[in-house]
């Protein structure tokens, strides 16, 4: 996550799903949460990819302005998830 934290200027990544609530199974995907500070960039989804290398990994990728129209959405989808990364300027704002 620090790779990526200096790569792209992350806000907040959680990770959520049934791993987060422990009850992965061998074919569950890893539901991580990203949301970086705007601009949009095209490459972010595919920075995140590369970066983290995970199995199974399910980035959902937004900068701060597209994560806000839908916060509602991301509130619900994790529910319940561990923060990875959440950095002081996120944490002051939410």
């Amino acid at each position: 996550m620090r790779e990526l934290a200096r790569l792209l200027p992350v806000r907040r990544a959680v990770l959520f799903g049934s791993w987060a609530r422990g009850r992965a199974t061998a074919r569950s995907d890893v539901d991580v949460l990203v949301i970086y500070a705007d601009p949009p960039r095209p490459d972010a989804y595919a920075l995140v990819w590369r970066t983290l290398q995970t199995p199974g990994l399910e980035p959902h990728v937004y900068a701060e302005s597209e994560a806000a129209a839908i916060q509602e959405t991301l509130d619900r989808m994790t529910a319940g998830g561990i923060d990875l990364l959440r950095s002081p300027l996120d944490a002051e704002h939410c």
